[in-house]
């Protein structure tokens, strides 16, 4: 960062960037933004990757040694933790199948939804009624 001797920018500014809340910075970066070339905002986002990557890395491992400490209070190893997780998984249940609600008398069944059974169709073709083959409370 440029400085006047061995102080910061936002020291001779005057500003203290730890008294403005984020979107105050965010606001402050972008009017600074829109005065930069694009050969500067390329150095700009260049740095900022570098520096995303490097928060992004910080916060992993501490996460992983938060996660490790959790782990040992509760005596447990790394595989008993992804054990415990796999178990308790919740798996989407599937739907039942629809209940029959049509029986043709070869024993076929249809549920009523969507189309009609082809063996429903041809009978009613024959001049059955769709009535005969509901299937009765058994």
């Amino acid at each position: 960062m440029a400085e006047r001797g061995n102080e910061k920018i936002s020291e001779w500014l005057e500003i203290d960037l730890r008294r403005l809340s984020g979107q105050e910075r965010t606001g402050l970066i972008f009017e600074i933004m829109d005065t930069l070339s694009a050969q500067e905002l390329g150095i700009i986002r260049t740095e900022a990757d570098r520096k995303r990557q490097g928060k992004l890395k910080d916060a992993r491992l501490s996460l992983v040694a938060e996660m490790r400490e959790k782990a040992q209070q509760l005596e447990l190893t790394l595989e008993e933790v992804l054990e415990f997780e796999e178990e308790n998984k919740k798996r989407p249940r599937r739907a039942a199948s629809p209940k029959a609600k049509y029986r043709s008398p070869d024993g076929q069944e249809w549920s009523g939804r969507g189309r009609a059974a082809k063996w429903l169709l041809d009978l009613e073709a024959q001049g059955h009624l769709r009535d005969e083959f509901l299937i009765k409370d058994e």
